[in-house]
């Protein structure tokens, strides 16, 4: 079995178009890449690898790949998570994870709340503001809010300043949002209590893995501390039986509902009530084994790193195994 990895790097991003500051704070580091390598060789699945570039047509055409290991996150628009997975579906190639579908729509954070609001999952009042004439209108929030951009990713656009008191600083931030993320911006009454993730693997047959507490400075998970991975994780998390279960619930509701595949992970803050409330779904989490949130989920359901990621591709080749 011709087993590749497809990933990202900064040095393969080509220079034309414009890119905010922390465009590759998404992209795993390329000892991330190797310890993939590693989980799956010592699984029984050698691998190869391939960075995410402008020749990736024509390489993945003449590696002719039997599955793909996609941890690619693309470069540019809403549909960059997309790239890849469409790709494959177009010449038959079989990958890990969620198709363009589910990417796509879980990139776009208002979009995946509205249909979290249609399954009845709580999440905090929203609104998207694409132009600062946007807040002239009537902006039917309460103070504190949270402002970001709406379709990214590792706290690309979340500063320590993203949480705002007045009307005032919700312009001065709108407008710093608006100038380098292309995609819009998304504003929301704060939710000011403790930060949980869901992970969950499978697909037919699903494991909810042990919830994780993210305690950081602030009350939020800034770029500032995500890009030097300062935060604490506690797992499984210190919570009643019934609101871990509440959020598994939530949970599973949006990933089905995304038509997720093989893996995601579901991030809740608790709201101005105390209750749940859901933020994002992120089907293409990250998987470093010293700082990413799913193995740490992962080895406190008893899972070591390698079987997690042996698991991972499992999930893909029996889907190559019906197609073949």
């Amino acid at each position: 079995m011709n087993i590749l990895i497809v990933y990202d790097s900064k040095k393969s991003v080509s220079k034309t178009g414009y890119l905010p500051e922390d465009f590759g704070a998404e992209y795993d580091d390329e000892s991330v890449v190797c310890r993939i390598v590693e989980a799956l060789k010592a699984g029984g699945h050698p691998a190869g690898r391939l960075c995410l570039a402008e020749d990736f047509v024509e390489r993945i055409l003449s590696i002719q790949p039997d599955i793909v290991f996609n941890i690619a996150e693309g470069v540019r628009g809403r549909g960059r998570e997309s790239l890849v997975p469409a790709w494959l579906d177009h010449i038959g190639v079989t990958y890990t994870g969620s198709d363009a579908v589910a990417l796509g729509i879980s990139l776009d954070k208002a979009l995946s709340k509205r249909i979290a609001i249609s399954l009845g999952v709580n999440t905090p009042p929203f609104m998207v503001i694409e132009t600062l004439e946007d807040l002239e209108n009537d902006i039917s929030l309460e103070y504190p809010i949270f402002v970001k951009p709406v379709a990214e990713g590792s706290s690309m656009g979340i500063r320590e300043g993203s949480l705002v008191e007045t009307e005032i600083e919700l312009k001065e931030r709108v407008g710093w949002v608006l100038s380098r993320y292309r995609d819009g911006c998304l504003i929301e009454e704060f939710a000011p209590g403790r930060e949980f993730c869901v992970g969950i693997l499978g697909n037919r047959s699903r494991k909810v893995l042990p919830t994780v507490e993210v305690k950081t400075a602030g009350g939020f998970y800034s770029y500032e501390h995500k890009s030097i991975h300062k935060k604490e994780l506690i797992c499984p998390a210190s919570t009643a039986d019934a609101m871990e279960q509440e959020m598994a619930d939530m949970a599973q509701k949006v990933y089905s509902a995304l038509g997720c595949r093989d893996l995601a992970r579901v991030d809740f803050k608790l709201d101005r009530e105390s209750k749940p409330a859901f933020l994002e779904i992120n089907p293409l989490p990250g998987l470093a084994d010293e700082y990413s949130i799913f193995p740490v989920q992962a080895r406190a359901a008893g899972m070591s790193y390698t079987n997690l990621i042996n698991h991972i591709l499992d999930l893909a080749v029996e889907r190559w195994e019906e197609k073949t």
